[in-house]
């Protein structure tokens, strides 16, 4: 008679060979895919950045080279931005939703949040939770000039008073000219200078670039959202009182309407300016 034999199974051993090998190719894959998610978000923000640009010298083609800036109005920061100066860009890039001026890397300012779309109708709240959009259709064309959205984003367009003077500084901490953008016909060397880039900022006096507790945001929502930076590094700061993510760096457009990345080692702070901008 002939006889069987019963299929072996794995032993406790084979067992914990399998489960270490998994866990080795687990801690060498997980990271890898971090980072490709982490460029993956920064390529959609190149582009979002890119049609920005667009749309900015396409305005310019048609106003003189002139870019869009705010005249008048309490937006002052260079993250406001007019309600009726977003629409001009977007109507000239061509496109019509607001997902455009978000960064999808930025977790906190989200495009769909009406104290980031539409902060200064808010302002001063609090609103410690989310808020719908508002209806903009029927706002006269003096609030949509004077109300402001904050973006993600960095403009070095100027911003005039209402007699064409600029409000912002005429000089950076890093000793250089100010040299905010009016014409692009005007700008000197345009492929290095920058026009529009994603923010980066820190608290004042502070390495702090992902929980900033100085701005409008963090008492219009009663202490419940910080301002942050764009895009976070997995490197930490581990000196100083800030124990933070480090910014990785921040797509840039310039003049010229060319994009590029620059990396936050090639950043320095230049602007005190209710927080710190770094470009």
């Amino acid at each position: 008679m002939e006889r069987v034999e019963k299929n072996k199974g794995f032993t406790l051993i084979e067992l914990l060979v399998v489960i270490a090998i998994i866990a080795l190719l687990l801690s060498i894959l997980i990271p890898a895919l971090s980072r490709v998610k982490l460029v993956g978000l920064r390529i959609l923000c190149a582009n979002d950045l890119r049609q920005q640009g667009l749309g900015t010298m396409l305005f310019a083609n048609e106003h003189d080279s002139e870019v869009p800036m705010t005249i008048g109005g309490a937006a002052n920061w260079l993250w406001d931005m007019p309600f009726d100066t977003t629409k001009q860009i977007s109507d000239y890039a061509g496109f019509d939703d607001n997902k455009t001026f978000f960064c999808p890397a930025n977790k906190v300012k989200q495009h769909d949040d009406a104290r980031f779309w539409q902060y200064s109708w808010l302002y001063p709240g609090p609103y410690p939770n989310k808020e719908p959009l508002r209806d903009e259709s029927k706002l006269r064309p003096d609030q949509l000039r004077n109300l402001f959205r904050v973006l993600p984003m960095v403009y070095m367009f100027d911003k005039l008073n209402a007699d064409r003077s600029s409000k912002l500084p005429t000089r950076l901490v890093t000793g250089e000219d100010a040299k905010w953008i009016r014409k692009l016909s005007g700008v000197p060397n345009a492929s290095a200078k920058v026009m529009i880039m994603d923010v980066v900022i820190s608290e004042n006096n502070n390495w702090n670039f992902f929980d900033i507790h100085s701005g409008g945001i963090w008492d219009m929502t009663q202490q419940n959202v910080a301002d942050n930076s764009n895009h976070a590094s997995r490197q930490f700061i581990t000196s100083g009182s800030n124990k933070g993510p480090k910014p990785e760096g921040s797509n840039v457009v310039y003049a010229d309407g060319h994009a590029d990345w620059r990396r936050f080692e090639n950043m320095k702070h230049r602007l005190s300016y209710g927080q710190w901008f770094w470009w």
